[in-house]
């Protein structure tokens, strides 16, 4: 059988299981992690990582790079409904972005 979501459309796993961990107080973290991976499509969520979920409702996510960084600020308003809307619920009320420092030397 096939689940669609409240717009008729086809659900990803990661929405089924974002929206599942988003009931757990505990999985806060992982939940919005996975929402926020398919909210962003492969190319871009390649290129962050989430770091955290504040109890404020801050996502805190590291970009590559601060090309990547300034892409997913300028489409942060977009990405975090549609991080919430994958959560069932609204839980993320910013993107706080970090560029991850060069490892080397």
């Amino acid at each position: 059988m096939e689940r669609r979501g409240p717009r008729g459309r086809r659900r990803t796993i990661a929405s089924v299981v974002a929206e599942s961990l988003a009931l757990r107080p505990e999985a806060r973290r992982p939940a919005a992690a996975a929402a926020f991976a398919e909210a962003c499509g492969w190319p871009l969520s390649r290129e962050l990582t989430v770091r955290g979920l504040g109890p404020d409702g801050h996502l805190w996510v590291v970009a590559s790079s601060p090309e990547w960084a300034r892409q997913i600020e300028e489409i942060a308003t977009l990405v975090i409904s549609r991080v919430n809307d994958r959560l069932g619920r609204p839980t993320v009320t910013a993107i706080d972005v970090r560029v991850r420092r060069d490892q080397r030397g």
